[in-house]
């Protein structure tokens, strides 16, 4: 029975140089003509995916901001949320800021109007101003916070964070955890750069409402796509992917996936550099793909198993 299948982004269907391979977006059309649905759950806003989305249909869904969002991948428009409250949010930008950091505020542009408010005066790091300068995202600079900012923010935040090199972040991160971590998810780990992907020195930080989570989002699209119930299958490499892969009907972990989404994954293809969405998508329209399969290990004869 033809259900969902979940991909994430970095890592996982785009390649190394962030695009999505031929082979990749050939298997996602066959997966849809076959009667599978498929959608794109990712870290990113669905602005930074722009050049992503075109390999799923129109009318698919897309989960962006690691779980917080919910859009149609055709228009962007937002369907569904999962906020910070705006005096949590206020407050953790505050302290970001106090740590000599910029404050990086990720809002429902449908609500706010913008995709960032950038909060201080700090100089935003040349991680972030490369990746202002790659995607079409629409920023407001508060060198510090306005008297009407509580209610530019209210039900509005998907997350709060900032990016800077991992010796300088691990302190605000620290922090945030020590004061915020037993009411909001806390995440801290290696961003991408112009000049390297995931495992790089410059780090992010980020915190969203304990319920932004890819795996309940990926039941919400499951619902409005009226497929409640039938099959999910997730691919992901990365931490956040981490209850996604572990709840899937199959959860499949990329060959260079991080060894905790290994531990948990159900089924394991080939690396993001090797077309490894396109290889579990094919063995799953060929009814190969099931708890076990492992395209890393070639059984006899050269087929994975």
């Amino acid at each position: 029975m033809a259900g969902l299948i979940v991909t994430d982004l970095d890592g996982t269907l785009l390649d190394r140089r962030g695009r999505v391979s031929p082979r990749n977006r050939a298997a996602l059309a066959a997966a849809r003509a076959a009667g599978w649905h498929v959608a794109i759950a990712t870290g990113r806003t669905w602005r930074e995916s722009h050049r992503a989305t075109d390999c799923v249909a129109e009318d698919a869904l897309f989960i962006g901001a690691g779980g917080a969002s919910l859009h149609e991948a055709g228009s962007g428009r937002t369907i569904a949320t999962m906020t910070v409250g705006a005096r949590d949010a206020l407050d953790l930008a505050h302290a970001i800021v106090a740590h000599g950091h910029r404050a990086h505020v990720l809002v429902d542009p449908d609500r706010a109007g913008h995709d960032y408010f950038f909060v201080g005066t700090a100089e935003l790091d040349a991680a972030t101003r490369w990746w202002l300068a790659e995607h079409p995202i629409s920023s407001r600079d508060w060198e510090a916070a306005p008297e009407d900012a509580l209610a530019h923010l209210e039900g509005a935040v998907l997350r709060v964070g900032t990016i800077g090199i991992d010796d300088g972040i691990a302190p605000v991160a620290r922090d945030i955890e020590a004061r915020w971590g037993a009411r909001l998810a806390v995440r801290h780990w290696s961003a991408l750069t112009a000049e390297e992907a995931i495992g790089s020195r410059t780090h992010m930080l980020e915190v969203f409402s304990p319920r932004a989570d890819k795996w309940d989002m990926a039941c919400e699209a499951a619902r409005r796509l009226g497929i409640a119930g039938r099959p999910i299958v997730a691919l992901g490499d990365g931490l956040n992917d981490l209850s996604l892969v572990r709840s899937a009907a199959i959860g499949v972990a990329m060959a260079n996936a991080d060894p905790r989404i290994a531990a948990v994954a159900a089924a394991h293809t080939a690396a993001h550099d090797e077309d490894g969405v396109a290889v579990a998508v094919e063995a799953l329209l060929e009814g190969r793909l099931a708890r076990g399969w492992d395209a890393r290990t070639p059984a006899p004869g050269g087929a994975p198993r």
